[in-house]
C-alpha cells in the first residue's frame, strides 16, 4: 500500500510504507510528517502509522555454523532483538538505538554446559575505581575551552574580518560564548549571548563568517539561525579561515535544516568531509586534540554527521597516520558495531541469512580488537573503554561491562557515558533487577567525590527505580526508608563541598528543598528555605513533572501556624475533593500571624479551586487572570499586563511569551477565544496555547499556536514544546483579530481557526512524558526574532469528558 507524504504543508510524492519506514530510521525523514492513503478518515503523522503495523511472529533464527549445542550469544540477541522490536526496522545507522533497546546474551557456556553468570548485585555494589591521575569533566573542560580559544578566539584575531565598528564586540562575544559553555571566564556587563548573537548578526560592519556562525548557534528562532549559517558558509569560501570553524559550521546547518533537507544533506555532508580533511591538513587539528574530536564525533555535535558519513571519515583520518591511530581505532571500532547491524540486514529476524548472522558476529568481534587496541594505547582516554562497554551489553555479561566501566572511570572518575552505560546494564531487562539499580547509585555516592557529579547520580538511579516501577510521572520514590537517608547524605555533601561557589551551592540547596517537599520533609525543605531566604533558583524549579511555581509559599504553609489545616486542604485536593478542599482554605483566619508566603498560598489555591469547581460543573468559564497579581497564574517570560476592559496584552521577550494557570485542567477540555495582533516589528507574529506542565526547560508539553512569519507563512501548528516535532496546517489569519476554538479529548487534537477546521481528532506529534494528574494549560507562543505584542481576550475554557 502506497502513501502520501506531505513535508512542511507540501505533498512531495507517493511511497510504500517499507520505504518510508526506512528514510525514518535513517534520519532522512523526523517521523512527525503527515501520511494519508485510501481508507484514511484524514493525514496522520508517520511514526503513529508505523506503530500501528502489526507485529510479526519471528521464529528463532538458524544455529550459526560451528556452533556448540546451545543457543549462541549473537542468537539470542538476534532473537530477543525481534521480539522487542516487533517488526521495527534495524540498519547500521539506528544501530546504537536498537542495540539498548533488547536484551543482550547473558549466559556463556563452558564446562560441558554448565552456565556461568555474574551477579549484577556484586557488579553494582563494587567500590568506584580512580586513581590521582584521574581526569574529571573539569579536566576536560579545561582542555576543550583552550581548544576553542585556539579555534575561534584566536583563530578570529589572525584571520578574521576584523572591521574596527565591531570588532571588540565581536572578540567580547566569542570569549562569552566559550567562557559560558567550557567554563572559563565571562564578562557579566555585557549583555545574552542571544541578545549579542542579534546585534552583531545584524550589525553591516560586521561580515566575518566565524563570528556568524556563533551568532547563529546562539540564535534564539531556528530559521534565523539557518540564514546565518548559510551566510557563514558563503562568507568561509573567501576566506582566511582554517578547516575546522568551516566543519563546524557545515555540520550546523546541517542539523538544522528543515525545508529540501533530503536534497542537500548530502552535498552539505560532501562539503563537510572536505572542511574535515582540511582541518588535518591546515594544522587547525592537530594529535593532542584526539580526544575532543572523538567526543565531537561519538557524543557530541558531530554525532549524526558522523553516523551518516563513518567509513569516510574513518578513512580520512587512517590516512592521516600514526599519529591520530588512537582515533582511527576509535571510530573504527565504532563503525564496526554498525557494520554488525548491516551484515545482519534490515528485514526480521527470521530472514536474516546464515552469512548475515556471521556478519554479525564477526563485526562486533572486530570491534572489541580496535576498541581494545584504542584502549591500550591511550588508557588515560575514557572513549574507547567506554564503547567497549557497549560492546560488552551485547556479548558478554555484567562482569564483563563492569571491568569495562572500571577502565573508563580510571580515565575519567565522572565519564558520564560510563556511569550510563551501567544504570542500563543494570535494568531487569538486560542483566540486574531494582535491587542492584539502586545499589549501583549507592555505589556513587559512596565514592563522596562532591567535587564532580558522581554522587549525584544516586537520582538518577531512583529515578530509573521510578521508571522500572511504573511510578507515574510526577510522582516519586523520595520518601522510602532506603532512599531518604542516601538522598539526605547527597545534598549535605553537595552543600558541605568547598570548591563549590555559592552560586552552584544555592542551587544544590534550591533542588534539596524540592526533594525534601516531595518527599513529605517540609521542615527539612524549610531549613534549605531559609537559607535561600526563600529565593530558589528558579532552574531547580523546572524538571520534575509538577508544577513547582509556588514551592517557598507551599513549604511556608505546610511549616506554619496553619500547617493543619493546608495539610488537611491539599489532601483534599489531591483526592480530588474540590469543595472540600476550598471549604477549609476559606475556614483558614486572615491572621497577623500568617506570614506573607503563607497567606499568598492560600489565596492562589482559592482562586485555582474556584474555578476548578466551576469547571467540574461542566461550566464555560472565563480563563484570563482577574487581578494585576495574576492570582492562580505563573508568569515565565514575557511582559503581560490586564487591562481595563479584562483583555490581557503581553510583550514577547527574546524567546516569546509564556505563562500557565495553576487550575488542573485535566487532558479533555476545550477552549475558544481571541487573539489580536497590537503590533510587531516585522510582519511575524505568534500566539497560542501551552498545556502540560510548560517550562522552558523541558520538552514534556504542548503547544498550539498561530503563527506568521516569512519563513512559513500563515500557519496553525501543534507541537511538543515549541520544537520541529508538530504537525502543522495551512491557516488563513487576519492581520489583526482571529478567533480559534481548541479542542483535546480522548487523546486527540482538533483545531479552528475564523471559523476553519485546521485539525480535526488528530493524534500529538509525539507522546511526550507528562504528567496526567497535573495537566495545566496556559497561553504561550514563540518568538520570530522580532518584537510583538499580542492581545488575549474572550477567552473561555471548559472540561469534556474522555
Amino acid at each position: 500500500m502506497n502513501y502520501h507524504l506531505n513535508q512542511g504543508g507540501q505533498e512531495v510524492g507517493l511511497f510504500p510504507l517499507d520505504e518510508l519506514r526506512r528514510r525514518r530510521d535513517a534520519g532522512q525523514l523526523t517521523g512527525e510528517e503527515l501520511v494519508w492513503t485510501e481508507g484514511m478518515e484524514q493525514w496522520q503523522p508517520l511514526n503513529a502509522v508505523l506503530q500501528r503495523q502489526p507485529p510479526k511472529f519471528i521464529p528463532a533464527p538458524p544455529a550459526l555454523p560451528g556452533e556448540r549445542k546451545g543457543i549462541s550469544p549473537a542468537a539470542i540477541a538476534a532473537l530477543i532483538i525481534g521480539m522487542f522490536l516487533a517488526g521495527a526496522t534495524i540498519v547500521g545507522v539506528i544501530a546504537y538505538r536498537a542495540f539498548r533497546a533488547v536484551r543482550p546474551a547473558l549466559e556463556r557456556l563452558s564446562d560441558g554446559g554448565t552456565t556461568v553468570r555474574a551477579s549484577a548485585m556484586d557488579a553494582a555494589r563494587k567500590p568506584a575505581v580512580w586513581t590521582a591521575k584521574s581526569k574529571t569533566w573539569k579536566d576536560v573542560q579545561n582542555e576543550e575551552r583552550a581548544f576553542r580559544v585556539r579555534q575561534y578566539v584566536e583563530g578570529y584575531q589572525l584571520r578574521g574580518e576584523r572591521n574596527p565598528e565591531c570588532d571588540l564586540l565581536a572578540q567580547q562575544f566569542l570569549t562569552n560564548w566559550i567562557g559560558y559553555n567550557y567554563g572559563g571566564t565571562m564578562d557579566t556587563n555585557l549583555p545574552s549571548l542571544a541578545v549579542l548573537s542579534d546585534r552583531l548578526a545584524n550589525d553591516p560592519a560586521c561580515q566575518d563568517p566565524l563570528v556568524l556562525t556563533i551568532a547563529a548557534v546562539n540564535g534564539v528562532e531556528l530559521h534565523e539561525s539557518i540564514r546565518r549559517l548559510e551566510r557563514a558558509e558563503k562568507g568561509f569560501e573567501n576566506s582566511k579561515h582554517l578547516g575546522y570553524p568551516k566543519f563546524f559550521a557545515t555540520v550546523m546547518l546541517a542539523d538544522k535544516l528543515i525545508q529540501d533537507k533530503i536534497d542537500r544533506l548530502p552535498v552539505l555532508d560532501a562539503q563537510a568531509l572536505q572542511d574535515l580533511k582540511a582541518a588535518f591538513a591546515d594544522g587547525s587539528i592537530l594529535p593532542g586534540d584526539q580526544a575532543d574530536i572523538g567526543r565531537i564525533l561519538e557524543e557530541g555535535w558531530g554525532h549524526e554527521f558522523y553516523t551518516r558519513n563513518g567509513e569516510p571519515v574513518y578513512a580520512m583520518i587512517q590516512n592521516q597516520g600514526n599519529d591520530y591511530r588512537w582515533l582511527a581505532l576509535t571510530l573504527q571500532g565504532e563503525n564496526e558495531i554498525n557494520a554488525a547491524w548491516r551484515a545482519r540486514g534490515s528485514g526480521y529476524a527470521n530472514e536474516v541469512s546464515e552469512a548475515g548472522w556471521q556478519g554479525f558476529r564477526d563485526h562486533l568481534a572486530a570491534a572489541r580488537t580496535c576498541l581494545t587496541e584504542a584502549w591500550q594505547l591511550h588508557p588515560e582516554l575514557p572513549l574507547a573503554p567506554c564503547r567497549m562497554m557497549r560492546v560488552s551489553l551485547g556479548d558478554s555479561d555484567i562482569g564483563e561491562m563492569r571491568k569495562w566501566f572500571d577502565r573508563t572511570t580510571s580515565a575519567q572518575i565522572d565519564y558520564p557515558e560510563a556511569w550510563s552505560e551501567m544504570r542500563w546494564g543494570l535494568r531487569p531487562r538486560w542483566n540486574g533487577d531494582l535491587d542492584s539499580m539502586l545499589a549501583f547509585g549507592v555505589t556513587a555516592l559512596k565514592t563522596r567525590r562532591f567535587d564532580t557529579d558522581v554522587p549525584r547520580i544516586f537520582m538518577d538511579s531512583v529515578a530509573d527505580v521510578e521508571e522500572e516501577s511504573g511510578v507515574a510521572p510526577g510522582q516519586h520514590l523520595y520518601d522510602r526508608e532506603d532512599i531518604w537517608p542516601n538522598i539526605q547524605e547527597l545534598y549535605d555533601g553537595y552543600i558541605a563541598e568547598p570548591s563549590l561557589d555559592n552560586y552552584t551551592r544555592d542551587g544544590w540547596r534550591s533542588a534539596y528543598a524540592v526533594v525534601a517537599s516531595l518527599a513529605g520533609k517540609d521542615e527539612v525543605a524549610r531549613k534549605q528555605m531559609e537559607a535561600l531566604h526563600w529565593q530558589p533558583h528558579p532552574s531547580n524549579l523546572a524538571g520534575w513533572n509538577r508544577d513547582l511555581s509556588l514551592l517557598p509559599e507551599e513549604v511556608a504553609a505546610r511549616t506554619g501556624v496553619d500547617s493543619a489545616q493546608v495539610t488537611a486542604a491539599e489532601s483534599s485536593r489531591d483526592a480530588g475533593d474540590v469543595a472540600g478542599a476550598r471549604k477549609i482554605y476559606q475556614a483558614i483566619p486572615v491572621s497577623t500571624n500568617v506570614d506573607a508566603w503563607t497567606q499568598g498560598f492560600i489565596n492562589d489555591r482559592l482562586a485555582s479551586l474556584t474555578v476548578e469547581q466551576h469547571l467540574k460543573a461542566g461550566e464555560w468559564v472565563d480563563f484570563l487572570p482577574t487581578d494585576t497579581n495574576f492570582t492562580g497564574w505563573h508568569v515565565a517570560f514575557g511582559k503581560f499586563k490586564l487591562l481595563p476592559d479584562g483583555a490581557l496584552e503581553v510583550q514577547s521577550d527574546e524567546n516569546g511569551h509564556l505563562m500557565y494557570s495553576r487550575v488542573r485542567m485535566g487532558t479533555d477540555f476545550e477552549v475558544r477565544g481571541q487573539f489580536e495582533v497590537v503590533s510587531s516589528t516585522t510582519k511575524a507574529f505568534q500566539a497560542g496555547l501551552v498545556m502540560g506542565v510548560p517550562q522552558w526547560e523541558n520538552y514534556n508539553w504542548y503547544a498550539f499556536r498561530m503563527k506568521r512569519n516569512a519563513d512559513e507563512g500563515d500557519v496553525s501548528s501543534f507541537s511538543q514544546h515549541w520544537s520541529k516535532r508538530q504537525i502543522m496546517a495551512p491557516t488563513p489569519l487576519a492581520n489583526q483579530s482571529n478567533s480559534f476554538d481548541f479542542r483535546m479529548q480522548g487523546g486527540l487534537v482538533s483545531a479552528s481557526v475564523n471559523g476553519r477546521d485546521v485539525f480535526k481528532n488528530v493524534p500529538p506529534p509525539r507522546d511526550a512524558y507528562v504528567t496526567t494528574n497535573e495537566f495545566l494549560l496556559g497561553l504561550g507562543a514563540f518568538n520570530d526574532s522580532n518584537s510583538t505584542v499580542i492581545r488575549y481576550r474572550n477567552l473561555q475554557v471548559r472540561k469534556l469528558s474522555p
